[in-house]
């Protein structure tokens, strides 16, 4: 078997090196279908063993049959036997390689098997060297080495195995890089300008330890077609003009020698996408970013109609609050803030405009998170259908009483389900929310027995105007998050299998829901 797989690869890279190929097309054509079929013996004798399935379908076809016809699978299986690296042996790799191109270059079916070529070939090659860029033609990873020292020589030309990927970029409609070496610059530039023409998605993986400040400039005439863009870093230039026609775009990490940008810097980013839908922007350090430029007046203010998400993860409040500011808005439907001291930094006078803005989306839309670090407060709200408040706070309770007071007390809530937690909230703050909140339908309360004794004891619970508190109120759940004894436990559980009647505090304890009804004293 290694005798055909040797003479064939001997024919192709003698016909590279001593430019014995015919020279008409159709010869070459020929000269290539020979080879191929001894490449075909040797895999039918080692199909006979191990790759039945594959064999198979090849026995099938015709003994000449052409490149085109052979399947995707079979054809890769084929080339991948012959030109697998051997260990340790660069140049009889970039020989192979040589080969490889022609081979393919001929194979005319579809971009889709000469993708799926490359992965073969290069993965076991790119495993010593854990430097390469990572592209993808329709769902085909394509992973082409890249390095400094390792290059093939073609017409007196030295490329890289990069330069070879561009070369067949102009099909791609997707591309996603890992970028492990400081060349970054020139890499992402050379593809961007071969292939962002007719790009549609482009993600970038920055690792530790490299900078990310030279960025990507697409030349004039380029990325019409690109909508989704995913880093990891901040490489583009607010006069880009690959932020025209974005739809969708989130940077989701930061390295550390990356400078952080200024809010200004963002903000000019989101008022070059007018046709931006999703935007993420996270940044995991510790570091925080530079509030810059004073707050924005109506004129200033950016304008996004179709942003449907946005999710902030910064380490400074006031620089998410001035971020937020220059915004508006109108047919968000997820909204998410991260890493902000105090909610009152958000929802203060001078951001009062946001405070409406999230009144107008809590009442038209179908979904709104907000989360905040370290006064955690989620809302889910339903509005159409069923509306699920979720509250958990590790503050005491004053910031949740303020939004309470300020911005869930002007909108007329529809019957609600509600759970609140009072391991993490104030007494005062779960009174005051019952309170703000008439419309409750469903009322489950988690927190230690003690909470719930003071509660249920609470004068305005109990002094007669309870149908006037919680007028819609069908059922409430309460279950203790302290310590309980066993034995009452075990005690309670029996007497429940026996269907003895239980009281009400029997009910709290074993957290069964309880009617409105038996709350009354």
């Amino acid at each position: 078997m290694d005798q055909y797989i040797d003479r064939a690869l001997a024919c192709l890279i003698e016909g590279v090196d001593n430019q014995a190929m015919p020279s008409s097309p159709l010869d070459k054509r020929e000269w290539i279908l020979e080879d191929l079929d001894l490449l075909r013996l040797s895999y039918e004798q080692l199909g006979q063993s191990v790759h039945h399935h594959i064999a198979d379908t090849f026995q099938r076809l015709n003994s000449r049959a052409p490149i085109h016809r052979l399947p995707d699978e079979l054809f890769i299986k084929i080339i991948t036997l012959a030109l697998v690296p051997k260990a340790d042996d660069h140049k009889d790799y970039r020989q192979r390689l040589i080969g490889l191109g022609l081979v393919s270059k001929h194979w005319n079916r579809n971009i889709h098997g000469t993708a799926s070529l490359w992965t073969q070939i290069s993965t076991a090659h790119s495993d010593r060297e854990n430097r390469n860029a990572v592209l993808r033609s329709k769902g085909y990873p394509l992973r082409v080495l890249h390095s400094d020292r390792d290059y093939i020589s073609r017409n007196g030309k030295a490329e890289t195995f990069f330069d070879i990927a561009t070369r067949e970029a102009y099909r791609w409609r997707s591309a996603e890089f890992g970028i492990y070496s400081n060349r970054t610059k020139a890499l992402l530039y050379r593809f961007v300008l071969l292939s962002v023409p007719i790009l549609e998605e482009l993600k970038i993986d920055l690792s530790e330890g490299l900078s990310g400040e030279d960025g990507i400039d697409i030349p004039s005439g380029g990325a019409d077609r690109l909508r989704h863009v995913e880093l990891s870093f901040f490489p583009i230039p607010p006069s880009s003009r690959l932020l025209s026609g974005l739809e969708t775009l989130k940077i989701t990490g930061w390295p550390s020698t990356c400078p952080l940008p200024s809010t200004s810097e963002i903000a000019d980013i989101l008022r070059r996408c007018p046709k931006l839908r999703v935007f993420d922007f996270r940044s995991f350090s510790n570091r925080k970013l530079c509030v810059s430029g004073a707050r924005p007046s109506e004129a200033g203010v950016i304008y996004l109609p179709a942003l449907t998400s946005l999710s902030l993860y910064l380490g400074n409040a006031n620089a998410s609050r001035q971020i937020i500011s220059s915004v508006r808005i109108p047919a968000c439907t997820s909204l998410t803030l991260n890493c902000i001291k105090s909610m009152r930094n958000i929802f203060s006078n001078e951001g009062s405009h946001l405070a409406a803005a999230l009144i107008s989306t809590i009442q038209s839309v179908p979904e709104v998170l907000l989360s905040l670090k370290s006064s955690l407060f989620t809302l889910y709200d339903r509005i159409r259908t069923d509306i699920k408040i979720n509250i958990y706070s590790d503050s005491p309770g004053e910031d949740l009483a303020w939004f309470v007071e300020h911005i869930t007390g002007s909108v007329a809530w529809p019957p609600v389900d509600a759970t609140i937690s009072c391991d993490f909230l104030s007494f005062h703050s779960v009174i005051t929310l019952l309170l703000k909140m008439p419309s409750i339908a469903k009322l489950t309360l988690t927190g230690p027995f003690d909470q719930y004794i003071r509660l249920l004891s609470h004068p305005t619970l109990n002094n007669g105007i309870y149908e006037w508190v919680l007028p819609n109120l069908r059922e409430l759940s309460l279950k203790d998050s302290s310590r309980r004894d066993p034995q009452v436990l075990t005690d309670l559980s029996s007497k429940r299998q026996q269907g003895d009647n239980m009281d009400r505090g029997d009910r709290i304890l074993l957290g069964l829901p309880v009617k409105p009804e038996a709350m009354y004293i």
